[in-house]
């Protein structure tokens, strides 16, 4: 994962050469992940992270540098999206804008506990909700349990007409409305949860004590 200036992209798919000689020219911060995954940032452009997010911080895993943008336009994204003509997308690359300038930057991942984790997702509010969110898993468990007793029985047509329904059925359920819903409520949730945060110190507001 990177944040990176956009104008300052290859025409082409990038390799390691080009990543290198964006990173040189400042114009590139690339964020160690350790694997695949999805990860989202949150910027602090000449504001300090706020002390409610800073505990979360890994001071032990802090990245320092230079970065530099010359017309505002930046993006954070995976590596194989740093190139002209990628068209952003919620799975792979956000494109954003901050003012033009020369930053310094301090980046740390973060880790939040389990528990925060949980109670922030957890998002239902009703009763209804509640069982919408479990009705997927509950019909899955409750297919395979019939598919396999009429498996046992020996009527194994019967048992591929069962999971075949049920997973018509999970489908059909997880495009209604209602769970429609539900699911960008948890991720509007999910945005609280940054897995990587940058915070950036232009020149002019240099005097404002860095995060530590």
């Amino acid at each position: 994962m990177a944040l990176f200036d956009v104008n300052a992209l290859p025409a082409a798919r990038p390799d390691d050469s080009t990543v290198a000689a964006l990173e040189a020219s400042n114009r590139l911060v690339r964020f160690p992940t350790g694997g695949d995954g999805g990860y989202l940032l949150h910027l602090y452009v000449d504001e300090p992270i706020p002390a409610e997010l800073q505990r979360y911080c890994l001071a032990d895993d802090k990245l320092t540098g230079a970065f530099r943008t010359e017309q505002g336009n930046v993006a954070f994204g995976g590596i194989e999206s740093t190139f002209v003509g990628f068209k952003p997308n919620r799975h792979i690359r956000a494109d954003g804008a901050i003012p033009q300038g020369e930053y310094r930057y301090t980046a740390f991942h973060t880790e939040f506990p389990d528990e925060l984790v949980s109670q922030t997702l957890r998002v239902e509010a009703t009763s209804s909700e509640l069982w919408l969110s479990r009705a997927p898993v509950v019909v899955s468990l409750a297919t395979f349990a019939l598919a396999v007793a009429l498996a046992v029985t020996q009527r194994f047509g019967m048992a591929g007409l069962a999971l075949l329904v049920g997973y018509f059925a999970v489908k059909l359920l997880r495009q209604t409305r209602a769970y429609q819903a539900l699911i960008s409520k948890r991720d509007a949730a999910q945005l609280d949860l940054p897995s990587i945060v940058v915070e950036l110190r232009s020149a002019a507001a240099s005097h404002l004590p860095p995060s530590i």
